[in-house]
């Protein structure tokens, strides 16, 4: 075992060293071998300055300040409250394997021997714990309909349950810490339109869509935000609110915990031409308020482009740059595609997803991305990991737009992926057969 890196294994220890280890510094009485005279093992002091360091996705570095000592027993906390040996060393400082999620405490015991016999020094003891926090993001959500073309979305849900809309792929929802969503249109009973081509607006109770199947915060920078102007706007953001759906737009910042570990997710919308100023000071803010990771939505974009034009990259590559740890992206209708940026994701367009504004859109592909972040309990960010894609379609039918989208499998899975890796060419990422991005 190299005396650098010592594993969770526990291994035998002497008996005489495991006894009394929680107590108080001990003096034992030994005889010298073969003269017969007593000697006095004097305890050392205490292990001071005990702390901890995350090294990676799977090794803490415990350290100690240096002491005069024959060497020190590591030990962890079991699930029954006993510590068991976890190993020992001359050093001050050894790496051991952990886990996320876990809550792992630590002693360190200093001891000394002559012969058979050890006196112990009193336990440093800590606590550390690496929390992963898992995300899902989806697409354009359209709770609603623009009645001057159809009523299909809104005739559905009387016909429907709330829970029917996110039904399939309520179990990736339903596992994760926080599930986003962009929220493109209004919930109101207003009727004066903006002068646009399409407007859209559902009815408040149309949250419950959101609420029965775990979704968490919604995105609502986007271009159909004002579709029934301020009235409108006001309306969608109490019903929200009352709905206690966290939203992200602009200046207001969607903030969520998880096992202690702050989340910030932020919102805005290219094609509004928001500044770097903007972007800027709200991931600041984000940052000062405790978040330790932050993730920004953007609306941008050509509308059924596949590929991201250069206004997209610089909007991304600056959000990374300012301390965003995931980008996502929305408005072109269509999967675009992922790019890795300085360790981070980029998410150029995850398409429509459960889309009131189409009654049969010609392409139905979308997906569900999902990523865990992790943090340590010092609140330093680690590492992302875990990103994989989950390819669906919005609509269990080929034909007509049932509004609910639906993971697929076999040969349109393998479609899906393939499409995706084109549109992912020259952009430092990889996505193999299960979706698993690298």
């Amino acid at each position: 075992m190299s005396k650098s890196l010592a594993f969770l294994s526990v291994f035998s220890l002497a008996t005489s060293g495991l006894m009394g280890c929680a107590g108080e510094a001990k003096q034992a009485q030994a005889v010298a071998s073969g003269d017969g005279e007593a000697v006095t093992v004097v305890a050392p002091k205490k292990a001071e300055g005990l702390t901890t360091k995350t090294l990676g996705k799977n090794i803490v570095e415990l350290s100690w300040k240096p002491e005069k000592a024959k060497g020190f027993y590591i030990y962890r906390q079991a699930n029954d409250g006993a510590y068991k040996p976890v190993t020992k060393t001359v050093r001050q400082t050894i790496r051991l394997k952990i886990k996320p999620n876990v809550t792992y405490r630590y002693k360190v015991v200093a001891f000394n021997e002559v012969g058979t016999e050890e006196a112990k020094a009193k336990a440093s003891i800590i606590r550390y714990q690496l929390n992963e926090i898992r995300l899902s993001a989806a697409g354009d959500c359209t709770l609603g309909v623009d009645s001057r073309y159809n009523n299909n979305f809104n005739a559905m849900y009387e016909r429907k349950t709330p829970e029917y809309f996110l039904a399939k792929v309520k179990p990736y929802f339903s596992k994760d810490d926080v599930t986003i969503v962009n929220f493109e249109g209004t919930l109101t009973n207003a009727n004066t339109r903006a002068e646009k081509t399409f407007t859209f607006k559902g009815k408040k109770e149309y949250t419950k869509i959101l609420t029965s199947s775990s979704v968490e915060v919604v995105n609502m920078a986007n271009n159909h935000t004002m579709d029934f102007l301020q009235q409108g706007f006001l309306d969608t953001k109490r019903a929200l609110r009352d709905a206690k759906i966290n939203y992200c737009i602009n200046d207001t910042v969607a903030y969520k915990k998880v096992r202690g570990t702050k989340i910030a997710l932020l919102g805005f919308s290219g094609l509004s031409g928001v500044s770097n100023q903007v972007i800027k000071r709200n991931i600041q803010k984000a940052k000062r308020k405790g978040a330790k990771v932050i993730v920004v939505s953007f609306h941008w974009g050509i509308e059924r482009e596949y590929y991201p034009n250069a206004n997209q990259k610089d909007y991304a590559h600056y959000a990374i740059d300012q301390g965003a740890n995931l980008v996502i992206g929305h408005h072109p209708h269509v999967l675009q595609g992922i790019e890795k940026y300085k360790k981070a994701y980029i998410l150029y367009s995850l398409g429509n997803f459960c889309f009131g504004g189409n009654a049969n859109p010609s392409d139905k592909d979308t997906m569900v991305y999902a990523q865990s972040f992790l943090v340590d309990n010092h609140g330093k960010f680690i590492a992302n990991v875990k990103a994989k894609v989950i390819p669906c379609l919005l609509s269990g039918h080929t034909n007509v737009n049932d509004f609910q989208p639906t993971p697929q499998t076999g040969a349109t899975k393998r479609r899906i992926l393939n499409k995706l890796r084109k549109e992912s060419a020259g952009m430092h990422v990889t996505i193999n057969g299960k979706g698993e991005v690298n």
